[in-house]
């Protein structure tokens, strides 16, 4: 992609970006994108041919701004699982605030469009999966408490690390981020972690 090109695709996706965030999915039309970006109509359908495209890379392009990436390859660099675990819930409490808006207008717009419900799979199919590597090395490592699955470990994990956890208690409850990382890694080490005997993790 020539840089010109490239320029053009990002203005267009900081405009989206913004706009979509102020006004929701259903608030912001093609053309108010385009206007916004200084660019024709014509050329913003060049570079995204719908509007769930459009929604679907500024999702991903929002994730690269934060270096989501990143936080993930960390989370994964660490001597045990539960250290690990440790780095995920932290990893989450630093990018969820940053990701939350984006993620809850795709979320919106999953109901009645196709392209934003295969968005919304995939953002949490790549986080399940995430969360699931955790969970195996705790089983590997003989820490995964007794009466676990690896699956059903990872399910209640999953749900626990969730958008929808974080709206409920931090935005709609207003819990600190501090308070609501350290009670969810708390939790899970309470709940799916074995305790090593005479040790406190």
């Amino acid at each position: 992609m020539s840089s010109k090109r490239q320029r053009t695709r990002l203005k267009i996706l900081d405009s989206a970006l913004r706009l979509l965030v102020e006004r929701g999915y259903h608030g912001v039309g093609m053309e108010e994108v385009a206007r916004d970006a200084g660019v024709s109509r014509q050329a913003l359908y060049l570079h995204f041919q719908s509007k769930a495209e459009l929604l679907v890379a500024m999702a991903q392009y929002n994730d690269e701004k934060i270096n989501v990436p990143e936080f993930v390859r960390l989370k994964q660099e660490t001597n045990t699982a539960l250290e690990a675990l440790d780095s995920g819930v932290q990893a989450y409490g630093v990018i969820e605030p940053q990701i939350y808006e984006v993620a809850s207008i795709v979320y919106s717009a999953r109901r009645s469009d196709e392209a934003a419900e295969a968005a919304w799979q995939d953002r949490l199919a790549f986080r399940r999966g995430n969360i699931r590597r955790v969970i195996e090395r705790l089983d590997l490592e003989g820490r995964l408490a007794e009466g676990w699955t690896v699956d059903e470990a990872t399910d209640f994990a999953w749900a626990l690390l969730s958008m929808h956890t974080y709206e409920h208690l931090v935005v709609e409850r207003g819990w600190p981020i501090e308070q609501f990382v350290g009670r969810l890694s708390l939790m899970l080490k309470k709940v799916i972690v074995a305790p090593r005997e005479g040790v406190n993790d």
